[in-house]
């Protein structure tokens, strides 16, 4: 029986031990993949290449911080965007997005080639980030009309490629910075965009589809549907619980107070400290490949086991022990993938198709309010206990979220949402 919303009622969903084949094995796969890989190049260089050319120009922390508010400013559209998906498909805010995107970074290196004012960039920048959010919940939310055989597996693979080629973005900024300068870095950016718009125009893209939900429905009738399907299903709130606890406890701040604790406490150089990082996101790489590339997708199992390494390795920390310090680090990290993999994985296979855009944007805004709380309770715990001690806390604050997971268990076996 279906609604008017276009959710089914007592809606079966997935569980766990359905196995699904790898996406690598499917053509169409491949050929999105890349597209969405040569994007995601275009934005790791974009993302390193304007702060240090804010930088350059004007030697101000300040200017560089307001150009990086521009990201989670645009972030709070997601819900827009989530109802935009599930009201009219995502075609619209595929390739509004992604020409958003171009003709506001055109707009930005033209004026960075005439001299600018901070307002005119900012506002180049924010239009790039909004256009970057359309298309980024345009594409996940038609993940599984995409690949219906294997939406689970593709999101994750999907998921292990950003990360790599985020990491890779450091790296090719140093690679290419002395040919091409910054603003060249930028001008790279641009063909980027296209990509995923070929890909669309051979045919790998979503059905054509409409949900049903119209602009006639009231506020609560629309939103109703998609929050119920993060409130009632205790798998959903459950990895948005460890999410919230996670993303504060082991966010942006925690990387901060970790290349503070590097330089400061043990001495190591930038070079160094910025080697051990690189490190650290290779290990949690790692841990996304682990989950995302199993045939079955085991999610309680991961991500207890992730946030266990997660919560242990942040005390470990605390050790005045180089080699016990350096595991920690990898260890850690290797935990921290793991949980990503499994919430970014868990959103498509435990939400309904019906409500996935909204859900998912009601998602991104909760976490990344929290992600937005991470520096500022790092450098409160810090100031007030000491680096060392910041660590224990920040452990046991992660360690707090075991106890509800463990009390979900027999959620994760459920083949039914909760009445």
């Amino acid at each position: 029986m279906t609604g008017a919303d276009g959710v089914t009622t007592n809606e079966q969903v997935a569980v766990d031990d359905e196995p699904e084949p790898s996406p690598l094995r499917d053509r169409r796969f491949v050929v999105f993949a890349v597209g969405n890989v040569a994007n995601n190049l275009g934005e790791a260089l974009y993302a390193v290449a304007l702060p240090l050319l804010a930088y350059q120009r004007t030697g101000s922390l300040g200017v560089m911080t307001v150009l990086a508010a521009a990201v989670p400013v645009a972030t709070l559209l997601a819900p827009l965007f989530g109802m935009v998906a599930d009201r009219r498909g995502v075609r619209e805010l595929v390739l509004c997005g992604l020409l958003l995107q171009a003709c506001a970074a055109t707009a930005m290196n033209m004026l960075l080639l005439q001299g600018t004012s901070l307002g005119a960039l900012f506002v180049c920048a924010l239009l790039v980030a909004v256009g970057g959010v359309a298309y980024r919940t345009g594409w996940i939310t038609g993940v599984p009309a995409t690949f219906p055989k294997c939406p689970t597996r593709a999101r994750g693979t999907l998921n292990s490629s950003f990360i790599a080629t985020t990491m890779a973005g450091p790296v090719l900024v140093a690679a290419l910075l002395p040919w091409t300068g910054y603003a060249g870095l930028l001008w790279l950016n641009l063909p980027t965009f296209f990509a995923p718009l070929v890909v669309w125009a051979v045919g790998v893209h979503p059905p054509a589809h409409t949900n049903g939900l119209t602009t006639a429905a009231g506020l609560r009738r629309q939103w109703q549907p998609a929050l119920r399907a993060i409130f009632t299903d205790r798998r959903v709130l459950t990895m948005l619980t460890v999410q919230l606890v996670i993303e504060i406890a082991c966010g942006n701040g925690l990387t901060s107070l970790i290349l503070y604790d590097l330089s400061r406490g043990w001495r190591l150089s930038g070079e160094q400290a910025g080697l051990a990082i690189a490190v650290m996101n290779l290990s949690g790489l790692l841990g996304n490949l682990y989950v995302s590339q199993r045939r079955h997708f085991r999610a309680w199992r991961w991500l207890t086991a992730g946030l266990i390494l997660r919560a242990a390795t942040l005390a470990l920390l605390a050790t005045s022990a180089w080699p016990l310090y350096l595991t920690a680090l990898f260890v850690g990290q290797f935990g921290d993938g793991m949980v990503t993999a499994v919430v970014v994985m868990g959103r498509i296979k435990y939400l309904p198709s019906a409500v996935l855009g909204r859900a998912s944007g009601v998602l991104w805004l909760l976490t990344g309010g929290a992600g937005l709380l991470s520096s500022t309770t790092v450098l409160l715990v810090d100031g007030v206990l000491g680096t060392r001690a910041a660590f224990l806390v920040l452990g046991a604050s992660a360690a707090t979220s075991l106890w509800y997971l463990v009390r979900s268990r027999s959620a994760w076996t459920s083949h039914s949402l909760s009445p």
